[in-house]
Parts: C-alpha cells; sequence; structure tokens
C-alpha cells in the first residue's frame, strides 16, 4: 500500500489546514482556514503488544487494507539497526539521487518499507542517536555533541552532558526483555561517556571505517546464529560518509568533478595517504582549511567527492546484505536502515550539519520485515527518528510495562506498526527537530516543527544579540510541497500563521517540562583524560568547528 503524498492546495494539520493562497502581489503566502489543535504527545501513546511477540490485534484496525495469510514470526525475530552517518535521503537513490549511487540500498529497499520523509530529532550525531535510542527529543534526554566551552577561569574546556540515568535505553529495554545486544559502532560521539553503552553486552566505538564495520557485524553475526544463541539486538554504525569526504580512489574518480582544479583537490590527494583516523584529526587544520573562501566550485567538488563515499558505502552495505542472507538472518530479523543527519554543502550559507534545514534533517529510513514481508511499500507521511523505537518494541512484542527498568519509558514517539504491517498510513503528526548550540559559553536553541508539508524553524543562536545581552529570535516558515530547498520564506507575509507556531512552540516546551522525570538531568562534566585524547586524535575538540 502507498500512502498519498501531501498536495500543495490545502494540507491538514492535526485539527487545522493551510491554504498557499496568491496574495495581490503575485506572492504566496499561507492562511489559516481553520485554528490550531494540535496535541502534540498524543501519538506517543501506545497499545500494549500481545505477550507472545505478535502483532496486537488493536494494531490493524477494523476495515484496513491488510493482506490475510501467514506472516513472519516477529515473536522469535531479531533486530539489527545499521546506522549510515551523515547520509541525506536525497544523496540517494531511495530519493533524488541518481539511481547508480546506492543500488544495494535499492535493492533491500524494494523488499522493505520505505519512509519517504522521515526527519531526524537533530543535526548532530549524539543527540539524534540518544532520540533513536529513547523516543525522547533532545530537551528531554539532555544528551548533546561534546562541547568547547570556557571554564571558571578563563582557558577552554571541553564538557559532555550524560544519558540521564533514568531513561531507559533501547539496548537496555531489550536486554531486559532476555535480548544479547551488541553495538559496532565508529565511536566519535557515541562513546560510553553520553551513556551509548548502556544495556549493551558488548559495545566498541573505534574509529575504522564501513568495510572494518562491516566485517565485524558478519563475525557477530555468526557468532549470534549459533544454537541456543538466543535473540539478539544488533546495532552497527559508521561514520565512512562524514566528512572529511576522502573515498577510494575509484570512487573519487567517478563521482568527483573533474575539472575542479581548486585547492581542494591537492587536499584530497594528501589526505588519501592518511589512515582515516588520521584524515579526522586533518579536519579542522587541512580539509576545512579556508573554508569561508570555498565558492560553488568547492561545493560541486565536496558532493561529488561526499556521493563517491556514499556509493562506496553502499558497495559495503552490499556485502552485509549478502551475508545477512546466507546466514538465514533476513528470514528472521527485522533490518532497519537509516541516518542520524544529513549534510549541507552550503545550500543555506554553511558547511556539515549545524542547521535545520531540511539537507541536515530528512534522512533515510527503511525497514525490512522478516521474509520481506509487506515488502515494496513507500510512505509519504512525515515521520521520525523518534518513531523507531516504539515500532520495533510493538513489532517484536516487547512490553516495557513488564520490564525491570531504570525509569518509566517515555516514549515521545509513536508505533508505525499499522503501516508497517499494510494498513493506512499514518496520520500527519508535528516532527520536532532541535539543536542546542554554543555561543560565548552559553547554549542556545534552535527548533524546527514539521507538520505535514510546513515548516517553521525558532532560532535563538543566530537571533539578534541585543545591548543588554538578550537575543531576539528569528522565524522562518516554508512550504516544502512548493519549495523543497526552503529558498523563500513565508514568514513575513503570514504573521497569524508566525504566531499560531510561537503558541505551539510554547505548548511544547511546557509539555517537556511536564514529561521531565523528578531526577534533575545530568549537568555537564569535563571529560575523562581518555576520553579526551580520542576526541582530539578524532579532532572533534581542540580547536573551532562544527558539524560533528
Amino acid at each position: 500500500m502507498r500512502a498519498r503524498a501531501a498536495g500543495r492546495g490545502t494540507e491538514a494539520v492535526g485539527g487545522a489546514a493551510l491554504r498557499l493562497r496568491q496574495d495581490a502581489a503575485g506572492g504566496m503566502r499561507l492562511e489559516w482556514v481553520v485554528g490550531v489543535v494540535l496535541m502534540l504527545w498524543g501519538c506517543g501513546k501506545q497499545e500494549a503488544p500481545a505477550a507472545n511477540g505478535a502483532p496486537p490485534a488493536a494494531a490493524v484496525p477494523e476495515g484496513a487494507d491488510v493482506e490475510q495469510g501467514p506472516g513472519p514470526d516477529l515473536g522469535n525475530a531479531n533486530l539489527i539497526i545499521i546506522s549510515l552517518d551523515t547520509l541525506r535521503a536525497d544523496c540517494t537513490s531511495l530519493g533524488a539521487g541518481p539511481e547508480e549511487i546506492s543500488p544495494a540500498l535499492a535493492r533491500f529497499a524494494s523488499e522493505a518499507t520505505v519512509f519517504t520523509q522521515a526527519r531526524a530529532q537533530s543535526p548532530h550525531t549524539a543527540p539524534s542517536h540518544m532520540s533513536l535510542f529513547t523516543s525522547a527529543l533532545p530537551s528531554l534526554h539532555g544528551v548533546q555533541n561534546v562541547a568547547n566551552t570556557t571554564a571558571p577561569d578563563g582557558s577552554a574546556q571541553a564538557v559532555i552532558v550524560p544519558m540521564r540515568e533514568d531513561i531507559p535505553t533501547l539496548a537496555q529495554v531489550l536486554k531486559a526483555a532476555g535480548f544479547r545486544t551488541i553495538g559496532l559502532t565508529d565511536g566519535g560521539n557515541l562513546i560510553p561517556n553520553h551513556g551509548f553503552d548502556r544495556g549493551f553486552d558488548t559495545y566498541t566505538y573505534t574509529l575504522e571505517g564501513a568495510a572494518r564495520k562491516v566485517d565485524e557485524g558478519l563475525l557477530a553475526c555468526k557468532a549470534l546464529t549459533q544454537p541456543g544463541a538466543g535473540r539478539f539486538f544488533l546495532f552497527l554504525h559508521t561514520y565512512q560518509i562524514h566528512a572529511p569526504y576522502v573515498p577510494p580512489p575509484p570512487y573519487v574518480e567517478q563521482w568527483a568533478p573533474a575539472g575542479y582544479q581548486g585547492p581542494l583537490r591537492e587536499r584530497i590527494e594528501t589526505l588519501a595517504g592518511m589512515t582515516l583516523t588520521q584524515r579526522w584529526a586533518a579536519m579542522k587544520s587541512l580539509f576545512w582549511k579556508d573554508r569561508d573562501s570555498f565558492g560553488e566550485a568547492e561545493a560541486g567538488y565536496l558532493r561529488g567527492l561526499y556521493q563517491g563515499g556514499v556509493r562506496y558505502t553502499d558497495d559495503e552495505l552490499a556485502r552485509l546484505f549478502e551475508g545477512l542472507q546466507r546466514s538465514g538472518l533476513l528470514d528472521t530479523s527485522i533490518v532497519v536502515v537509516l541516518s542520524d543527519h544529513g549534510e549541507e554543502f552550503h545550500e543555506h550559507g554553511r558547511w556539515q550539519h549545524e542547521q535545520l534545514y531540511e539537507e541536515c534533517l530528512r534522512v533515510p529510513l527503511v525497514v525490512r520485515l522478516p521474509r520481506a514481508w509487506k515488502g515494496g511499500q513507500r510512505i509519504d507521511t512525515p515521520v521520525a527518528l523518534v518513531d523507531v523505537m516504539p515500532t520495533v518494541l510493538d513489532l517484536l512484542g516487547v512490553d516495557v510495562r513488564a520490564l525491570a527498568l531504570p525509569g518509566p519509558v517515555r516514549q515521545q514517539g509513536r508505533t508505525l506498526v499499522v503501516s508497517l504491517l499494510g494498513g493506512p498510513p499514518p496520520p500527519v503528526k508535528p516532527i520536532v527537530s532541535e539543536h542546542i548550540a554554543t555561543r560565548g559559553g552559553n547554549f542556545e536553541q534552535q527548533m524546527l516543527i514539521l507538520t505535514g508539508t510546513i515548516a517553521f524553524l525558532y532560532d535563538e543562536y543566530r537571533g539578534e544579540k541585543l545591548p543588554d545581552g538578550t537575543v531576539q529570535h528569528r522565524v522562518g516558515l516554508w512550504e516544502l510541497a512548493t519549495d523543497p530547498r526552503q529558498e523563500h520564506d513565508l514568514a513575513p507575509t503570514s504573521a497569524e500563521l508566525v504566531r499560531q507556531f510561537e503558541a505551539l512552540r510554547a505548548h511544547y516546551r511546557a509539555q517537556v517540562e511536564q514529561d521531565r522525570p523528578a531526577v534533575p538531568p545530568a549537568e555537564a562534566q569535563p571529560l575523562d583524560d581518555e576520553s579526551r585524547r580520542q576526541l582530539e586524535e578524532l579532532g572533534y575538540i581542540g580547536g573551532a568547528g562544527e558539524g560533528r
């Protein structure tokens, strides 16, 4: 079943509707048709799954167009989540990318459900992955990337905000439910200091790249399929696509513009002779050197290098899928492929992933059920990474209320199981993405609220700093159906709609405060020596930079 794409005329938003109308001057503006009634967190209420692990009967509404017949044994299914860090949706063949850029992912997707309008909850690695693992937004779980701040004595200090102790992660939930849990990551901002290792029997965090991570994943799968091994959760993560974009030479030759003769060409040749860790350490000092002077030629060259990295990663992904097929795990596992955020190539004046625009937030999300059951679906309703945890727990039949956990599971996402099982597409719900940026040692917020195809941006960080030290925030408003590149800000001609979204933002903030656990959130802590050494080696700290 294919969900119906949002139309260009009137867009339903909860209990409201928006209409794009041409004004007297020939411009376009958005206006309300009816009042706003948006219940942000109503979507987080979940029906309890059946005790036997099968999808709950209530998950398929009466009259839904669902094929009859035996489905896969979800009650004994494993879970495999593959995170391709920094992969934007429109640079795959599932989105607007060329057909040859990700053929392995396309073949996999042909047997799966593709959520074409999935959004990340943050443009940064740590908060986005923690939202994936907790179904909680960054304002609630509190995790941010490692930050460079100023110590009381005026010196530079790197601090980290660990995960709160009273919000269980997906790995903790599944371990409590009897799953074996293995996390194989490329490290960086996925280090244990944030709390990412919680609930994992095995957790690695060494920067090695896609080929090595696939090798490790296949070895882990061999051990996990031994007789009597039981059900498992495998999380596999790679930074291969992330800057600096240095795929093997054949991929550079195929994808990077041959006519480019600027400074980046020589830098790429230098970086190609380094190890992956050395490349990351040289990211600020060499790869992004003078980036404020980069122009359209550099943007095109960088995008080509990035695409080469996407194709190289896809070729490694093909090996992983083939191994899963040979071992029989594709028939016994729920396999999810996603990314934590996208990447910007100066579309909105910056590089990497520091802003809440489509190129940084729209990510691939592909869910394959065992034996390719219900494969071939494409669902166009916007969904979010916070929806993944409630969805997979629903599919796996894990009832969190029956488990001994460090605190209640506060799922701010919603289950998508009805749509995965062939029912109607999920209803339109507001999706919140956040970015907590640092300026002068202070944390300031950016927030984007997406309702259907309407995107509203609230930005303190890039707002105007007033003489009294306060910040006059800025706002933006876009109709993505007609302006997917967000080039035409409708906020100046949509004062009433902006006011309504401002009220919605205030309601969201109040709900976050209401949903906060009683235990105070963890405070930023100076890094221990070993973590500092690793992050300095990777170039995360020790100098100015962005987009990690």
